[in-house]
Protein backbone atom coordinates (compact mmCIF):
# COMPACT_ATOMS: atom_id res chain seq x y z
CA UNK A 1 0.00 0.00 0.00
CA UNK A 2 2.86 2.69 0.51
CA UNK A 3 3.83 1.69 -2.93
CA UNK A 4 0.44 3.61 -3.69
CA UNK A 5 1.01 6.78 -1.51
CA UNK A 6 4.81 7.23 -2.85
CA UNK A 7 3.69 7.25 -6.89
CA UNK A 8 0.80 9.63 -7.27
CA UNK A 9 2.05 9.66 -11.34
CA UNK A 10 0.83 6.32 -11.23
CA UNK A 11 -3.14 7.48 -11.37
CA UNK A 12 -1.69 10.26 -13.98
CA UNK A 13 -1.12 7.49 -16.41
CA UNK A 14 -4.09 6.27 -16.12
CA UNK A 15 -5.96 6.46 -20.09
CA UNK A 16 -9.86 7.86 -20.22
CA UNK A 17 -10.61 4.39 -22.34
CA UNK A 18 -14.31 4.39 -22.79
CA UNK A 19 -15.60 2.12 -20.71
CA UNK A 20 -17.83 -0.85 -21.74
CA UNK A 21 -21.45 -0.92 -20.00
CA UNK A 22 -22.33 -4.25 -18.72
CA UNK A 23 -26.03 -5.28 -18.93
CA UNK A 24 -27.98 -6.66 -15.58
CA UNK A 25 -27.76 -10.49 -15.25
CA UNK A 26 -24.92 -10.23 -17.47
CA UNK A 27 -21.39 -11.96 -16.45
CA UNK A 28 -18.08 -10.67 -18.25
CA UNK A 29 -15.05 -11.50 -17.86
CA UNK A 30 -12.75 -8.12 -18.29
CA UNK A 31 -8.97 -6.90 -17.73
CA UNK A 32 -9.48 -4.83 -14.74
CA UNK A 33 -6.48 -3.16 -13.51
CA UNK A 34 -6.13 -4.30 -9.67
CA UNK A 35 -3.48 -1.76 -8.92
CA UNK A 36 -0.96 -4.43 -7.95
CA UNK A 37 2.55 -2.59 -7.77
CA UNK A 38 5.79 -4.70 -8.72
CA UNK A 39 8.62 -2.77 -7.86
CA UNK A 40 12.02 -2.97 -7.96
CA UNK A 41 14.35 -1.88 -5.35
CA UNK A 42 17.14 -1.32 -7.74
CA UNK A 43 14.96 0.54 -10.09
CA UNK A 44 12.68 3.53 -10.04
CA UNK A 45 10.80 2.08 -12.34
CA UNK A 46 7.02 0.36 -11.73
CA UNK A 47 4.75 -1.45 -13.96
CA UNK A 48 1.50 -2.03 -13.76
CA UNK A 49 0.30 -5.80 -13.88
CA UNK A 50 -3.39 -6.43 -14.89
CA UNK A 51 -5.40 -9.60 -13.72
CA UNK A 52 -8.85 -10.54 -14.66
CA UNK A 53 -11.39 -10.10 -12.75
CA UNK A 54 -15.01 -11.70 -13.05
CA UNK A 55 -17.73 -8.97 -12.40
CA UNK A 56 -21.42 -10.33 -11.78
CA UNK A 57 -24.49 -9.81 -10.86
CA UNK A 58 -24.93 -8.41 -6.73
CA UNK A 59 -27.58 -10.56 -5.21
CA UNK A 60 -29.08 -9.18 -1.38
CA UNK A 61 -28.06 -10.62 1.76
CA UNK A 62 -30.11 -13.19 3.08
CA UNK A 63 -31.80 -12.69 6.49
CA UNK A 64 -31.88 -15.43 8.31
CA UNK A 65 -34.23 -14.77 11.18
CA UNK A 66 -37.60 -15.91 11.10
CA UNK A 67 -40.45 -13.97 9.00
CA UNK A 68 -42.41 -11.48 10.86
CA UNK A 69 -45.28 -12.00 8.82
CA UNK A 70 -45.39 -15.57 8.97
CA UNK A 71 -45.57 -15.73 12.75
CA UNK A 72 -48.68 -12.73 12.62
CA UNK A 73 -50.62 -14.95 9.95
CA UNK A 74 -50.41 -18.42 12.64
CA UNK A 75 -51.32 -15.77 15.13
CA UNK A 76 -54.29 -14.78 13.16
CA UNK A 77 -55.64 -18.67 12.34
CA UNK A 78 -55.28 -19.46 15.77
CA UNK A 79 -56.95 -16.37 17.17
CA UNK A 80 -59.97 -17.07 14.07
CA UNK A 81 -60.38 -20.87 15.78
CA UNK A 82 -60.94 -20.11 18.77
CA UNK A 83 -63.56 -17.40 17.93
CA UNK A 84 -65.27 -19.82 15.88
CA UNK A 85 -65.15 -22.50 18.43
CA UNK A 86 -66.17 -20.20 21.40
CA UNK A 87 -69.17 -18.62 18.83
CA UNK A 88 -70.57 -22.53 18.07
CA UNK A 89 -70.80 -23.32 22.08
CA UNK A 90 -72.19 -20.14 22.82
CA UNK A 91 -74.91 -20.54 19.84
CA UNK A 92 -75.31 -24.48 21.56
CA UNK A 93 -76.15 -23.80 24.87
CA UNK A 94 -78.35 -20.61 23.64
CA UNK A 95 -80.62 -22.57 21.78
CA UNK A 96 -80.47 -25.42 24.53
CA UNK A 97 -81.55 -22.48 26.89
CA UNK A 98 -84.25 -21.37 24.74
CA UNK A 99 -85.98 -24.83 24.22
CA UNK A 100 -86.23 -24.47 20.85
CA UNK A 101 -84.60 -24.89 17.00
CA UNK A 102 -84.40 -21.28 15.85
CA UNK A 103 -85.32 -22.80 12.11
CA UNK A 104 -87.84 -21.32 9.43
CA UNK A 105 -89.74 -24.41 8.83
CA UNK A 106 -92.23 -23.55 5.71
CA UNK A 107 -94.78 -26.52 5.19
CA UNK A 108 -97.00 -25.71 2.17
CA UNK A 109 -101.45 -27.15 2.57
CA UNK A 110 -101.74 -28.17 -0.90
CA UNK A 111 -104.95 -28.48 -2.45
CA UNK A 112 -106.88 -31.49 -3.94
CA UNK A 113 -105.87 -32.44 -6.98
CA UNK A 114 -107.97 -31.28 -9.85
CA UNK A 115 -109.02 -34.10 -12.44
CA UNK A 116 -107.63 -36.86 -10.10
CA UNK A 117 -109.69 -40.01 -8.79
CA UNK A 118 -108.99 -41.01 -4.77
CA UNK A 119 -107.10 -43.50 -3.49
CA UNK A 120 -107.95 -46.95 -1.57
CA UNK A 121 -107.80 -46.93 1.87
CA UNK A 122 -104.71 -49.35 0.89
CA UNK A 123 -103.27 -47.01 -1.87
CA UNK A 124 -103.36 -44.08 1.19
CA UNK A 125 -101.89 -46.05 3.61
CA UNK A 126 -98.72 -46.96 1.26
CA UNK A 127 -98.15 -43.64 0.69
CA UNK A 128 -98.49 -42.16 4.45
CA UNK A 129 -97.70 -44.55 6.66
CA UNK A 130 -93.64 -44.22 6.41
CA UNK A 131 -94.75 -40.67 7.71
CA UNK A 132 -96.52 -42.14 10.39
CA UNK A 133 -94.15 -42.54 13.91
CA UNK A 134 -94.46 -44.26 17.57
CA UNK A 135 -93.45 -42.70 20.41
CA UNK A 136 -92.42 -43.71 23.63
CA UNK A 137 -92.61 -41.14 26.64
CA UNK A 138 -90.84 -41.89 29.35
CA UNK A 139 -88.27 -40.24 32.38
CA UNK A 140 -85.91 -41.92 34.73
CA UNK A 141 -88.67 -42.96 37.50
CA UNK A 142 -90.16 -45.12 34.86
CA UNK A 143 -93.33 -43.64 33.85
CA UNK A 144 -93.99 -43.91 30.04
CA UNK A 145 -96.88 -43.19 28.10
CA UNK A 146 -97.60 -44.28 24.26
CA UNK A 147 -98.25 -41.86 21.26
CA UNK A 148 -97.93 -41.21 17.47
CA UNK A 149 -96.41 -38.42 14.94
CA UNK A 150 -96.20 -37.52 11.87
CA UNK A 151 -93.28 -36.32 10.45
CA UNK A 152 -93.89 -32.81 9.89
CA UNK A 153 -89.91 -32.47 7.47
CA UNK A 154 -87.32 -34.17 6.24
CA UNK A 155 -84.23 -33.25 8.75
CA UNK A 156 -86.57 -35.13 11.27
CA UNK A 157 -89.31 -32.38 12.85
CA UNK A 158 -92.46 -34.07 14.38
CA UNK A 159 -95.64 -32.90 15.00
CA UNK A 160 -97.54 -34.78 17.88
CA UNK A 161 -100.01 -33.66 20.61
CA UNK A 162 -98.55 -31.63 23.98
CA UNK A 163 -100.77 -33.94 26.18
CA UNK A 164 -98.84 -36.53 25.69
CA UNK A 165 -95.88 -35.89 28.43
CA UNK A 166 -98.46 -33.70 30.65
CA UNK A 167 -97.74 -36.71 33.14
CA UNK A 168 -94.38 -37.60 32.97
CA UNK A 169 -92.09 -34.85 34.33
CA UNK A 170 -88.61 -34.88 32.74
CA UNK A 171 -90.28 -36.87 29.76
CA UNK A 172 -87.45 -38.26 27.22
CA UNK A 173 -88.58 -39.89 23.97
CA UNK A 174 -88.14 -42.50 21.81
CA UNK A 175 -89.13 -42.47 18.01
CA UNK A 176 -89.94 -45.40 15.96
CA UNK A 177 -90.30 -45.08 12.34
CA UNK A 178 -91.75 -47.85 9.88
CA UNK A 179 -88.78 -49.57 9.04
CA UNK A 180 -87.86 -50.12 12.23
CA UNK A 181 -85.04 -48.02 12.97
CA UNK A 182 -85.19 -46.18 16.41
CA UNK A 183 -83.90 -42.13 17.59
CA UNK A 184 -83.97 -40.26 20.42
CA UNK A 185 -86.00 -37.51 19.97
CA UNK A 186 -85.70 -33.93 21.78
CA UNK A 187 -88.17 -31.63 22.96
CA UNK A 188 -88.67 -29.00 21.10
CA UNK A 189 -91.73 -26.86 22.08
CA UNK A 190 -95.72 -27.64 22.98
CA UNK A 191 -99.25 -25.42 23.17
CA UNK A 192 -101.53 -26.64 25.90
CA UNK A 193 -104.70 -24.56 23.82
CA UNK A 194 -104.08 -26.24 20.28
CA UNK A 195 -102.97 -29.43 22.20
CA UNK A 196 -100.04 -29.16 19.72
CA UNK A 197 -95.83 -29.53 20.26
CA UNK A 198 -92.92 -30.77 17.87
CA UNK A 199 -89.92 -33.10 18.76
CA UNK A 200 -86.71 -33.26 16.83
CA UNK A 201 -85.05 -36.16 15.56
CA UNK A 202 -81.42 -35.66 14.43
CA UNK A 203 -80.47 -37.00 10.57
CA UNK A 204 -81.72 -36.23 7.26
CA UNK A 205 -84.09 -37.60 4.53
CA UNK A 206 -86.73 -38.82 7.15
CA UNK A 207 -90.26 -38.88 4.59
CA UNK A 208 -92.00 -36.17 5.50
CA UNK A 209 -95.37 -36.10 5.34
CA UNK A 210 -97.79 -34.43 2.44
CA UNK A 211 -100.06 -31.71 4.40
CA UNK A 212 -103.62 -30.84 2.39
CA UNK A 213 -105.62 -27.94 3.04
CA UNK A 214 -108.15 -28.78 6.04
CA UNK A 215 -110.53 -25.87 4.49
CA UNK A 216 -111.26 -27.84 1.64
CA UNK A 217 -112.78 -30.70 3.49
CA UNK A 218 -116.39 -31.35 3.56
CA UNK A 219 -119.38 -33.03 4.91
CA UNK A 220 -119.79 -37.00 4.78
CA UNK A 221 -116.13 -36.65 2.85
CA UNK A 222 -114.29 -40.19 3.17
CA UNK A 223 -110.72 -40.06 5.41
CA UNK A 224 -108.50 -42.52 7.19
CA UNK A 225 -107.07 -42.31 10.47
CA UNK A 226 -103.38 -43.60 11.03
CA UNK A 227 -101.46 -44.05 13.79
CA UNK A 228 -100.09 -46.76 16.92
CA UNK A 229 -102.80 -47.56 18.81
CA UNK A 230 -100.60 -50.05 20.19
CA UNK A 231 -96.96 -50.60 21.14
CA UNK A 232 -95.71 -47.63 19.22
CA UNK A 233 -92.54 -50.07 17.30
CA UNK A 234 -95.19 -52.06 16.30
CA UNK A 235 -96.18 -50.93 12.39
CA UNK A 236 -99.06 -47.93 12.55
CA UNK A 237 -102.81 -48.97 11.45
CA UNK A 238 -105.44 -47.63 9.80
CA UNK A 239 -109.32 -46.89 10.31
CA UNK A 240 -111.62 -45.35 7.98
CA UNK A 241 -114.37 -43.16 8.34
CA UNK A 242 -115.78 -39.89 7.37
CA UNK A 243 -115.93 -36.48 8.05
CA UNK A 244 -118.77 -35.68 10.13
CA UNK A 245 -118.38 -32.00 10.87
CA UNK A 246 -115.47 -29.73 9.49
CA UNK A 247 -115.93 -26.84 12.17
CA UNK A 248 -117.07 -28.37 15.12
CA UNK A 249 -116.42 -25.91 18.62
CA UNK A 250 -115.18 -28.48 21.00
CA UNK A 251 -114.31 -27.28 24.78
CA UNK A 252 -110.44 -27.88 24.51
CA UNK A 253 -109.67 -26.50 28.16
CA UNK A 254 -111.05 -25.00 31.21
CA UNK A 255 -111.42 -21.41 29.22
CA UNK A 256 -110.71 -22.55 25.86
CA UNK A 257 -112.65 -23.94 22.90
CA UNK A 258 -111.16 -24.59 19.40
CA UNK A 259 -112.87 -25.67 15.95
CA UNK A 260 -111.98 -29.45 14.96
CA UNK A 261 -112.12 -31.92 12.49
CA UNK A 262 -115.01 -34.36 13.67
CA UNK A 263 -114.66 -38.14 12.25
CA UNK A 264 -116.51 -41.31 13.06
CA UNK A 265 -113.05 -42.90 12.25
CA UNK A 266 -111.88 -44.37 15.41
CA UNK A 267 -109.38 -42.34 17.03
CA UNK A 268 -107.90 -44.55 20.36
CA UNK A 269 -105.30 -44.28 23.23
CA UNK A 270 -101.55 -44.72 21.37
CA UNK A 271 -103.04 -42.45 18.69
CA UNK A 272 -102.70 -39.18 19.99
CA UNK A 273 -100.88 -37.20 17.55
CA UNK A 274 -101.77 -39.68 14.18
CA UNK A 275 -102.73 -38.40 11.23
CA UNK A 276 -105.84 -37.88 9.88
CA UNK A 277 -105.75 -38.39 6.02
CA UNK A 278 -107.72 -37.64 2.95
CA UNK A 279 -108.23 -39.96 0.08
CA UNK A 280 -105.57 -38.36 -1.94
CA UNK A 281 -102.97 -39.29 0.75
CA UNK A 282 -102.75 -35.79 2.26
CA UNK A 283 -102.50 -35.26 5.91
CA UNK A 284 -105.57 -32.82 6.74
CA UNK A 285 -105.72 -33.63 10.84
CA UNK A 286 -103.47 -34.07 13.85
CA UNK A 287 -105.88 -36.59 16.12
CA UNK A 288 -106.10 -36.85 19.57
CA UNK A 289 -107.64 -39.25 21.46
CA UNK A 290 -107.92 -36.98 24.71
CA UNK A 291 -110.49 -34.96 22.79
CA UNK A 292 -113.36 -37.84 22.18
CA UNK A 293 -116.38 -37.82 22.60
CA UNK A 294 -117.18 -39.68 25.84
CA UNK A 295 -120.79 -39.03 26.14
CA UNK A 296 -121.11 -40.73 22.42
CA UNK A 297 -120.27 -43.01 20.15
CA UNK A 298 -117.99 -42.95 17.03
CA UNK A 299 -117.03 -39.16 17.60
CA UNK A 300 -113.61 -38.38 17.25
CA UNK A 301 -111.50 -35.22 17.22
CA UNK A 302 -108.52 -33.71 14.91
CA UNK A 303 -107.13 -30.49 15.06
CA UNK A 304 -106.90 -28.78 11.14
CA UNK A 305 -103.65 -28.66 9.54
CA UNK A 306 -105.05 -24.97 8.75
CA UNK A 307 -104.80 -24.57 12.71
CA UNK A 308 -101.30 -26.60 12.74
CA UNK A 309 -99.47 -25.03 10.50
CA UNK A 310 -98.87 -21.72 12.26
CA UNK A 311 -99.02 -23.44 15.49
CA UNK A 312 -96.31 -25.39 14.52
CA UNK A 313 -94.14 -23.04 12.67
CA UNK A 314 -93.83 -20.71 15.94
CA UNK A 315 -93.97 -23.48 17.95
CA UNK A 316 -90.24 -24.08 15.83
CA UNK A 317 -89.58 -20.18 15.51
CA UNK A 318 -90.16 -19.03 18.40
CA UNK A 319 -90.38 -21.83 20.91
CA UNK A 320 -93.79 -20.96 21.85
CA UNK A 321 -97.03 -19.54 19.91
CA UNK A 322 -96.73 -15.58 19.83
CA UNK A 323 -99.30 -14.60 17.53
CA UNK A 324 -102.31 -15.89 18.63
CA UNK A 325 -104.70 -13.28 19.28
CA UNK A 326 -107.05 -12.14 22.60
CA UNK A 327 -109.61 -9.67 23.48
CA UNK A 328 -108.79 -9.68 27.11
CA UNK A 329 -112.60 -10.30 28.51
CA UNK A 330 -114.01 -12.83 30.23
CA UNK A 331 -117.73 -13.48 29.46
CA UNK A 332 -121.65 -15.09 29.92
CA UNK A 333 -123.04 -15.87 26.38
CA UNK A 334 -126.87 -14.98 26.62
CA UNK A 335 -128.65 -15.92 23.85
CA UNK A 336 -132.62 -15.30 22.83
CA UNK A 337 -134.30 -17.92 24.87
CA UNK A 338 -132.75 -16.27 28.24
CA UNK A 339 -134.06 -12.50 27.05
CA UNK A 340 -137.17 -14.17 26.41
CA UNK A 341 -137.57 -15.48 29.53
CA UNK A 342 -136.43 -12.20 30.91
CA UNK A 343 -133.39 -12.98 32.62
CA UNK A 344 -131.52 -10.63 30.83
CA UNK A 345 -132.23 -7.31 28.47
CA UNK A 346 -129.47 -7.87 25.54
CA UNK A 347 -128.46 -10.97 23.15
CA UNK A 348 -124.93 -10.95 23.03
CA UNK A 349 -121.74 -11.17 25.48
CA UNK A 350 -122.80 -10.60 29.17
CA UNK A 351 -118.98 -8.79 30.56
CA UNK A 352 -117.52 -10.47 33.76
CA UNK A 353 -114.42 -9.14 33.69
CA UNK A 354 -111.56 -7.27 31.72
CA UNK A 355 -107.87 -7.90 32.18
CA UNK A 356 -105.70 -5.01 32.93
CA UNK A 357 -103.87 -5.23 29.47
CA UNK A 358 -106.55 -5.50 27.35
CA UNK A 359 -107.12 -2.58 25.09
CA UNK A 360 -111.10 -2.31 26.44
CA UNK A 361 -109.65 -2.01 30.22
CA UNK A 362 -110.99 1.21 31.50
CA UNK A 363 -113.80 1.05 28.75
CA UNK A 364 -116.06 -1.77 29.31
CA UNK A 365 -116.86 -2.38 32.79
CA UNK A 366 -118.65 -5.50 34.50
CA UNK A 367 -122.78 -5.91 32.88
CA UNK A 368 -122.25 -4.34 29.49
CA UNK A 369 -123.02 -6.73 26.83
CA UNK A 370 -121.07 -7.02 23.63
CA UNK A 371 -123.78 -7.04 21.00
CA UNK A 372 -121.48 -6.89 17.71
CA UNK A 373 -117.98 -7.70 16.58
CA UNK A 374 -116.75 -5.61 13.91
CA UNK A 375 -120.66 -5.20 12.42
CA UNK A 376 -121.54 -9.03 13.20
CA UNK A 377 -124.37 -9.62 16.09
CA UNK A 378 -123.12 -11.91 18.73
CA UNK A 379 -126.17 -13.99 18.79
CA UNK A 380 -123.85 -16.90 20.40
CA UNK A 381 -120.17 -16.99 21.61
CA UNK A 382 -118.70 -18.99 18.37
CA UNK A 383 -119.24 -15.31 16.76
CA UNK A 384 -116.44 -14.02 18.67
CA UNK A 385 -114.62 -16.67 18.71
CA UNK A 386 -114.15 -17.09 15.04
CA UNK A 387 -113.02 -13.55 14.63
CA UNK A 388 -110.64 -13.54 17.26
CA UNK A 389 -109.45 -17.21 15.76
CA UNK A 390 -108.96 -15.51 12.11
CA UNK A 391 -107.33 -12.65 13.66
CA UNK A 392 -103.67 -12.60 15.13
CA UNK A 393 -101.97 -10.32 18.17
CA UNK A 394 -101.97 -6.59 16.72
CA UNK A 395 -104.72 -6.86 14.51
CA UNK A 396 -107.61 -4.17 15.10
CA UNK A 397 -111.39 -4.78 15.59
CA UNK A 398 -114.69 -2.77 16.37
CA UNK A 399 -116.95 -3.62 19.60
CA UNK A 400 -120.17 -2.49 20.14
CA UNK A 401 -121.56 -2.54 23.66
CA UNK A 402 -124.80 -1.84 25.37
CA UNK A 403 -124.13 -0.58 28.69
CA UNK A 404 -126.76 -1.45 31.58
CA UNK A 405 -128.56 1.71 31.11
CA UNK A 406 -129.33 1.07 27.79
CA UNK A 407 -126.52 3.28 25.89
CA UNK A 408 -124.93 1.72 22.61
CA UNK A 409 -121.26 2.43 22.70
CA UNK A 410 -118.47 1.35 19.62
CA UNK A 411 -114.61 1.21 20.55
CA UNK A 412 -112.01 0.12 18.27
CA UNK A 413 -109.40 -2.02 20.20
CA UNK A 414 -106.39 -3.71 19.40
CA UNK A 415 -105.58 -7.38 20.08
CA UNK A 416 -103.36 -8.73 22.99
CA UNK A 417 -100.80 -12.08 22.30
CA UNK A 418 -102.60 -15.24 23.76
CA UNK A 419 -98.88 -16.95 24.18
CA UNK A 420 -98.95 -20.25 24.39
CA UNK A 421 -97.54 -22.32 27.36
CA UNK A 422 -96.71 -26.21 27.14
CA UNK A 423 -97.75 -28.83 29.40
CA UNK A 424 -93.89 -29.93 29.35
CA UNK A 425 -92.37 -30.35 32.84
CA UNK A 426 -88.67 -30.41 32.42
CA UNK A 427 -88.14 -30.83 36.30
CA UNK A 428 -89.01 -34.21 37.78
CA UNK A 429 -89.81 -33.07 41.06
CA UNK A 430 -92.93 -31.02 39.43
CA UNK A 431 -96.23 -32.63 39.96
CA UNK A 432 -98.36 -33.37 36.84
CA UNK A 433 -100.87 -30.46 35.95
CA UNK A 434 -104.16 -30.53 35.97
CA UNK A 435 -107.11 -27.96 34.90
CA UNK A 436 -107.59 -27.73 38.76
CA UNK A 437 -104.28 -26.68 39.69
CA UNK A 438 -104.28 -23.45 37.35
CA UNK A 439 -106.82 -21.14 38.66
CA UNK A 440 -106.23 -18.72 36.14
CA UNK A 441 -108.26 -20.59 33.44
CA UNK A 442 -111.15 -20.84 35.71
CA UNK A 443 -113.61 -18.69 33.87
CA UNK A 444 -117.27 -18.45 33.89
CA UNK A 445 -118.50 -18.78 30.42
CA UNK A 446 -115.93 -18.14 28.09
CA UNK A 447 -112.56 -15.88 27.68
CA UNK A 448 -111.36 -14.21 24.80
Amino acid sequence: MDNFENNKELELQQTDEAVEEIPVNETKTEEIPTQEVVSDASSEDFSVVYNPVTVGEIAPEKDDKVSGRGVKIFAFIIAMVILISTACVTGYFVGKNNGAYKSKVNVNLASKPANTDEMTAAQVYDKVSDSVVGIIVYNENGSASYASGVIYTEDGYIVTNDHIYSNVPAPKFKVYTQDGKEYSAEYVAGDTVSDLAVLKMDGKSFKAASFGNSDELIYGESVVAIGCPNEPTDKASITRGIVSAVDRRVQTTSSYSARLIQTDSPINPGSSGGALVNMYGQVVGITSAKLVAEAHESVGYAIPTTTMKYIVEELIKEGKVVSRARLGITYFAVDSIAVELGKYKYVGLLVDSVAEDSDLYGKLKKGDTIVQINGVDTTDDAVVLNIIEQSRAGDKITVTIVTESGESKTYKATLRANVGESSYQADINRLPQTPESNKDFNFPEGEE
